[in-house]
C-alpha cells in the first residue's frame, strides 16, 4: 500500500459521504509528553515577514505548536499525523475519521478529501463544502489503482491527484486525475513514459500540471501531452505549490551534484535563479512570499517550521515539535488566504 506523509492507506468497503467529525478543542494535545513550547525554541532573527501578536496553538493529538498571526497571509487549515487527518474548523480542529488526505482550496472555501476505502471497487475524493459541511463523492481510479497527493490550482476550480499502481512491492505512478470543482467530475490522464517516482500539481498559471522526470522537472498539458522539459533541475518541492506567487519561481530540491539542498529556477528561461545555502531542510513545505520560503529543519532534538530567505537566513519560527512527532509522519497543509 502507498504511504502518504502522515497517511496511511487503508482499504475496505466503508463508504461515507458526509464530514465525519470528532470535535477536539484546539488546545488539547495527546497525553503524554508536553508540547514543544516556543519558550524552548532559540529566538528567531529579527523578522522580515513581522508577526505581531503571534497566538500558539496546540495540534490536537499531537505535540506540535503552530504560532500563528492574524495577519499572516497562509495558516495551517489541514495536517496528518500517524494515521489521523484533521481539518480546521473555525478557531479549532476535527479529526476526520473517514478520510486519510484532506487538501484545503486557496481562500479555504471548499476541500478535497481522500476517503480511506474504495466505494463498489472504485477510489474516490470528496469535494467538501467547508461552509455547509457537505460533501460530494466523485469517482476517481477503479481497484487496484490509488489517487492520492491533491494539489489545487490557484483558483481553486480544479485539483490534480496523482494515480499510482502497485509493482511487485512498490507503488510506481502511472499517471494523474484532474478533478472540476464546479462540474463535480473527475478525469483520469494515463501517462506514457512518466517518472515513477512523479507527483503532478500545477503550473503556476493553471494551464498545466508538473512533475519530476528524470531529475528534471517536466510540464504537461491536462490531456497528458508533454509541453516542456527543465532538465537537471531535480525534483519540483514545496508542500501546496512549487511555484512563488508570482509565478515566476520554481523550487527545486537542488541536483545531487549541488552543495546546496534548496535551488529556484526562472520558470520562462529554466535558468538557475538562486542557489540556498546554509539550510539542510528536511521537507520543504510552499511559498510564503516572493522571497521566503517553508522549510522544516533540525534544531537542538526538536524540529522547527521556518521562514528561510533565499540567503538561507530564518527570519521567522511557524512551529516547533519533538522528533517523535516527525516520526510520525507529520504534515502540515498551509494555505493561502
Amino acid at each position: 500500500m502507498p504511504v502518504t506523509p502522515g497517511i496511511h492507506r487503508l482499504f475496505g468497503c466503508l463508504a461515507v459521504l458526509a464530514l465525519v467529525i470528532v470535535p477536539v478543542p484546539a488546545a488539547a494535545h495527546a497525553a503524554g509528553p508536553a508540547a514543544v513550547a516556543f519558550a524552548a525554541v532559540p529566538a528567531a532573527v529579527p523578522a522580515a515577514v513581522p508577526a505581531a501578536a503571534p497566538v500558539d496553538i496546540v495540534l490536537p493529538g499531537t505535540r506540535v505548536t503552530v504560532r500563528e498571526d492574524s495577519k499572516d497571509a497562509l495558516r495551517v487549515t489541514s495536517y496528518s499525523f500517524g494515521k489521523m487527518t484533521y481539518l480546521r474548523r473555525g478557531a479549532g480542529f476535527t479529526r476526520q475519521t473517514a478520510y486519510q488526505e484532506i487538501t484545503v482550496a486557496p481562500k479555504g472555501k471548499k476541500a478535497l478529501a481522500v476517503p480511506t476505502s474504495y466505494q463498489s471497487g472504485y477510489d474516490s475524493v470528496v469535494l467538501l463544502d467547508l461552509a455547509t459541511s457537505k460533501g460530494t463523492r466523485i469517482r476517481t481510479v477503479r481497484k487496484p489503482l490509488v489517487a492520492h497527493y491533491a494539489h489545487w490550482n490557484r483558483n481553486g476550480g480544479k485539483a490534480v491527484l496523482t494515480v499510482e499502481r502497485k509493482s511487485g512491492s512498490a507503488w510506481v505512478t502511472s499517471g494523474f486525475v484532474v478533478v472540476d470543482a464546479v462540474a463535480k467530475t473527475a478525469r483520469t490522464v494515463t501517462v506514457a513514459n512518466v517518472d515513477k517516482a512523479a507527483r503532478f500539481r500545477w503550473s503556476s498559471d493553471g494551464a498545466d500540471v508538473v512533475a519530476e522526470h528524470s531529475g528534471g522537472t517536466r510540464f504537461y498539458g491536462q490531456d497528458g501531452a508533454i509541453r516542456r522539459t527543465l532538465a537537471k533541475t531535480g525534483r519540483p518541492a514545496g508542500g501546496e505549490d512549487a511555484f512563488t506567487p508570482s509565478g515566476r519561481g520554481l523550487m527545486t530540491w537542488c541536483p545531487s551534484s549541488y552543495t546546496e539542498h534548496v535551488c529556484v529556477w526562472d520558470r520562462t528561461s529554466g535558468k538557475l535563479a538562486a542557489k540556498v545555502p546554509g539550510i539542510k531542510p528536511k521537507a520543504l513545505w510552499g511559498w510564503w512570499d516572493e522571497k521566503h520560503f517553508i522549510a522544516v529543519i533540525p534544531a537542538s532534538g526538536h524540529y522547527q517550521v521556518v521562514l528561510s530567505t533565499l540567503k538561507g537566513k530564518t527570519t521567522r519560527v511557524l512551529a516547533a515539535f519533538s522528533a517523535a512527532d516527525w516520526s510520525s509522519k507529520l504534515y502540515l497543509g498551509y494555505t493561502r488566504k
